[in-house]
C-alpha cells in the first residue's frame, strides 16, 4: 500500500479533498466504508463534493464514525492527530456555542408539496440579524448551500437529532469571500436546443426521487453523457442548487415548463469543455 512522507496528520475537520489529493488511493478507501461513499468514484461528483466536506461531515452523511474513517486511512500512511482518543459521533455530538438563533426556516413541508426553499433561503441569509444565527430544519444534510452561503461569509454547524431530522445553523464567520459572479451564459432556448439534440438525448426521470437524490443522480449521469448527447430530465421543479454547479462544471442547460409542477430540464456540455470526466 501506499505511504505518505512525511505522514499526514489529519483530524474530524480535515477536508475530503486534502486526503485526496495527498494520496489518490484515499478514494477506493473512502468507498469501501459502505454504499453512501460509493458515489465517489464518480469523478464530476467528487469535484463537486469533496471539496466541501470533511472527515466529520462524511461520517455524518454515511452514518458512522469518524474513528472508522481513521482506521481506513491510517492504512494509506495518515495519522489521527486525536489518535488513542474516542471521538464522539458528530451527529450527538453536544451543541457547540453559537450564535442565538435569529431566524428559523422549517423547509421539510414545503419540499414534500414540491417547493424548491432556495430563494427564500437566500433571502432569510441577506435578511439576517447581525450576530445571529439561521436555523434550517430539513430532512437531509444541504450540502450544497455549504459552499454557496460560505461565499458569503457564513459558517455552519449541522447536527442530526433523529431520523429524517436535520438541523443545520449559518452564522456569519466574517466578510464575503468575493463578491457573487454571474454564471456563464449557459441558459438557452428549449425548443432550440431540443431540435439539435433530439436524436442524441439520454432520458432521466427524477421526479420520484427524494432529496438531495435528484441532484446526485443529475450529476452522475451527465458525467457518463458521450460526446455529442445531452441529458433531458423529468423534475417538479428547477433545480437552483444544482444550476450553478453545472455552469462550475462546463455544461449548459435549457428550462421548460410544460404544466404546472412539471419541469423539463435539458443539459449538454458547453462548446469547448470536452467530456473529460471518465
Amino acid at each position: 500500500m501506499s505511504q505518505l512522507t512525511p505522514p499526514l496528520k489529519i483530524n474530524a475537520e480535515t477536508r475530503i479533498s486534502t486526503l485526496i489529493r495527498a494520496n489518490p488511493a484515499t478514494i477506493e478507501a473512502i468507498a469501501s466504508i459502505n454504499k453512501h461513499f460509493e458515489k465517489l468514484r464518480n469523478p464530476l461528483l467528487r469535484k463537486v463534493l469533496a471539496s466541501r466536506v470533511t472527515i466529520a461531515d462524511a461520517a455524518r452523511i454515511g452514518g458512522t464514525s469518524v474513528e472508522v474513517f481513521f482506521e481506513k486511512l491510517k492504512a494509506l500512511g495518515f495519522v489521527s492527530e486525536r489518535a488513542g482518543a474516542v471521538t464522539p459521533n458528530p451527529v450527538t455530538a453536544p451543541l457547540p456555542d453559537l450564535p442565538p438563533v435569529g431566524l428559523t426556516l422549517d423547509v421539510r413541508e414545503g419540499l414534500q408539496q414540491g417547493l424548491d426553499p432556495f430563494k427564500e433561503i437566500m433571502a432569510a441569509a441577506e435578511n439576517l440579524p447581525a450576530g445571529k444565527s439561521l436555523l434550517i430544519i430539513n430532512t437531509f444534510e444541504p450540502i450544497p448551500l455549504y459552499a454557496i452561503l460560505r461565499k458569503k461569509g457564513f459558517t455552519h454547524y449541522t447536527c442530526q437529532s433523529a431520523d429524517n431530522l436535520v438541523h443545520t445553523y449559518f452564522y456569519q464567520a466574517g466578510p464575503a469571500v468575493a463578491p457573487d459572479k454571474p454564471l456563464p451564459n449557459a441558459e438557452k432556448p428549449f425548443k432550440n436546443l431540443y431540435r439539435q439534440y433530439q436524436h442524441n438525448l439520454v432520458e432521466l426521470d427524477v421526479r420520484n426521487l427524494e432529496m438531495p437524490l435528484p441532484m446526485m443522480t443529475i450529476l452522475e449521469a451527465v458525467h457518463k453523457l458521450l460526446a455529442g448527447q445531452a441529458l433531458l430530465v423529468y423534475h417538479c421543479r428547477v433545480p437552483q442548487y444544482l444550476l450553478p454547479q453545472l455552469a462550475e462544471n462546463g455544461f449548459g442547460w435549457a428550462v421548460a415548463n410544460p404544466s404546472p409542477g412539471e419541469v423539463r430540464l435539458l443539459i449538454y456540455k458547453l462548446p469547448g469543455h470536452e467530456l473529460t470526466n471518465r
